[in-house]
């Protein structure tokens, strides 16, 4: 289970991927059908942000404008660690996207970001319910969506939303690419 700072506690019963799997588990609509999705081939359940976590999801190239869909794990790790950026991150390398677990009800204070698009806070307090396809946690390998920091693996922290704010207001004001110099007259 994860406390108020998020950090999983445990007893010498229970090991850190079981507290880890029952603090994602308490998102399920239903916890047999997200059992039932995390064992089938593509390992990924339909969980409900905003009950134990929301998640802010954001393109890779928001790290950095030269990551796209095959960048490294370790690239991605690296890139979050330079940012001081700590946390339970899964990726999507399909869409290609991270998605950073912050505190629920983060999501009622997020602004929008029109400069990053791509970039959202789920949770629960908007006109909708956010519904977020979840890796097991033994995916960690860019097959499918997997874990980059799974939560039993790490300090099994909430990224700091204040923080993560701050690099992406701070990316979202630095001058885009030089548009393209017009055709010379010949």
């Amino acid at each position: 289970m994860a406390s108020a700072s998020g950090v999983f506690e445990t007893s010498p019963r229970r090991g850190r991927r079981t507290a880890a799997e029952d603090w994602l588990l308490r998102s399920a609509e239903d916890r047999d059908t997200a059992v039932r999705e995390w064992t089938a081939e593509l390992g990924v359940a339909v969980l409900t942000a905003g009950i134990t976590w929301d998640t802010v999801r954001m393109p890779y190239a928001v790290l950095d404008g030269s990551f796209g869909r095959d960048v490294a794990p370790g690239a991605l790790r690296h890139r979050l660690e330079q940012l001081g950026l700590a946390g339970v991150v899964f990726c999507d390398p399909f869409r290609p996207c991270l998605y950073v677990m912050v505190p629920a009800g983060t999501d009622a204070q997020w602004p929008r970001l029109p400069a990053l698009p791509g970039v959202e806070c789920l949770g629960r307090t908007g006109p909708c319910v956010q519904h977020v396809g979840v890796p097991r946690l033994d995916r960690t390998d860019p097959t499918g969506p997997y874990w980059l920091r799974p939560p039993d693996r790490t300090s099994g922290r909430y990224a700091d939303p204040n923080r993560l704010l701050a690099f992406l207001r701070a990316r979202a004001s630095e001058p885009g690419p030089e548009p393209p110099a017009p055709p010379s007259a010949a």
